[in-house]
């Protein structure tokens, strides 16, 4: 229960900008985590847990959410290989990994069609792409995919995505 709830709150501290805060939950309970019998559960965390070392520590970044990829791929759950492929384009781009953060960014894009239901599983690993493009000071694709997260955006009423529209636009 403890770890369904912390999985749920994974946004909340995402959104308030707590990043040592969650950073700091998830590590504290990553013991309990791995001492469960769920493997969807640990794969999620382990998502989470990745994310929250986004731009502080890349390589253990990569190392939870590769875990949690590797779990979803045998467990075929494409809500885990959508969510550890959607983060894992921002670490990649961080780490300079353009062409893996591509790859990781297009996959998500693929299942995000298939889930409809979830924007942020669409908007985030296209902002990752986008900002991937940005890096790799490729105009024509930013302005392509800043566009496509406007368009978005506004169908679908997620200022978020709009917000990522914007800002990959002005990059």
């Amino acid at each position: 229960l403890v770890i369904d709830l912390i999985i749920k709150w994974a946004l909340v501290f995402y959104y308030r900008c707590d990043m040592n805060g969650w950073r700091n939950l998830f590590t504290s309970c990553r013991d309990l985590a791995e001492s469960i019998d769920d493997q969807e559960r640990l794969a999620m965390f382990y998502v989470w847990l990745g994310f929250t070392f986004l731009s502080k520590d890349n390589k253990k970044s990569m190392n939870y959410l590769r875990k949690g990829l590797e779990i979803g791929e045998r467990l075929n759950d494409p809500r885990i290989i959508g969510y550890a492929c959607t983060l894992l384009t921002w670490t990649c781009c961080d780490l300079g990994l353009f062409d893996e953060a591509i790859h990781y960014g297009t996959r998500a894009q693929e299942i995000a069609e298939l889930v409809e239901s979830d924007h942020y599983l669409y908007f985030k690993s296209l902002g990752g792409i986008g900002m991937t493009y940005w890096q790799k000071a490729d105009s024509k694709k930013m302005v392509e995919v800043g566009k496509e997260l406007l368009e978005y955006g506004q169908r679908h009423g997620n200022i978020r995505s709009q917000t990522s529209g914007h800002l990959i636009l002005g990059a």
